[in-house]
């Protein structure tokens, strides 16, 4: 009986914990760090708050873009994960969010089903960062999933 009352309490604070006022000012870098954090534990719709906020105030920001589309991921929304993975390949960056951005795309592409472009960016994504395991397991799955295709027909 106790254990469940104080399950229940944590839960309330860290509801409480997580709906924190933010002051009115609070800059984009601040809002995307704040979803970030939200995506890491889990809760994705507030995350995806958080974000559209950090775009709200700074549009063109790669890595809010690239947080997005792993959103949109998570949510099941493959086509505007992809939409935001491109948005963000449209800009100059930096190689480490260049190869964020790929893998994103690539991800949604083999959500949609579109296997034989995933390959294709999966493997530009390994060009560009070879010592990121996420491209390798990548190619696998894409290939995997062509073979299955050409099996069944």
């Amino acid at each position: 009986m106790g254990t469940k009352d104080i399950k229940q309490s944590l839960k309330i604070k860290q509801k409480q914990d997580r709906n924190l006022q933010l002051p009115e000012d609070t800059g984009p870098r601040t809002m995307l760090a704040l979803g970030l954090r939200e995506m890491r534990i889990g809760n994705v719709k507030v995350a995806m708050n958080c974000i559209n906020k950090a775009l709200d105030l700074e549009p063109n920001d790669n890595n809010a873009l690239i947080a997005r589309s792993k959103c949109h991921l998570l949510l099941g929304e493959p086509q505007k994960a992809l939409q935001d993975a491109e948005n963000a390949l449209r800009y100059k960056m930096k190689n480490v969010s260049m190869a964020n951005a790929i893998y994103c795309k690539a991800e949604a592409l083999y959500c949609i089903g579109d296997f034989e472009m995933s390959l294709v960016y999966y493997y530009r994504g390994m060009r560009i960062r070879p010592e990121y395991g996420q491209f390798r397991l990548g190619v696998q799955k894409a290939k995997n999933a062509i073979q299955n295709i050409l099996r069944k027909n």
